[in-house]
């Protein structure tokens, strides 16, 4: 009882240098997140390992979902450093040979057209989706 009547009396103080650095952190992770790199890996990610399962009608909602990422790389490509390329790279490959594996290639075709407005990426595309597939096995 008497440690429980002496903790009441003292001042609750907060660590704020904690707080701060908890809170830093915080924003770090979503930033990278938010990436145009981070959104096409995060994307890719996904439709990997859930994408046998998908319904025609949720391949169609990740198809729209890549399109509207692949037109923004076709739009800020130059803008867009050699690093964040060769991951944006490496998920578009992910991505399309997941599709492909799973059966789906409507969606693709436009998908593709775009691809083709910038041909580094069309290669290093390719070459991620012939990585993803011989780790597959395929």
């Amino acid at each position: 009882m008497f440690f429980a009547k002496t903790a009441l009396k003292q001042p609750v103080t907060f660590n704020m240098k904690r707080i701060v650095l908890m809170l830093f952190a915080a924003v770090l992770m979503t930033a990278c997140a938010f990436s145009l790199a981070g959104q096409f890996t995060q994307l890719a990610d996904k439709v990997a390992a859930k994408g046998a399962d998908y319904t025609p009608e949720q391949w169609e909602k990740a198809n729209a979902q890549f399109e509207k990422l692949v037109q923004k790389y076709v739009n800020d490509f130059d803008g867009i450093s050699a690093d964040d390329k060769k991951e944006i790279n490496a998920a578009i490959g992910k991505y399309m040979a997941t599709a492909l594996k799973c059966g789906v290639s409507g969606g693709l075709k436009q998908i593709n057209a775009l691809l083709k407005q910038i041909p580094a990426a069309v290669g290093s595309a390719a070459e991620g989706a012939k990585g993803f597939l011989e780790e597959l096995g395929l």
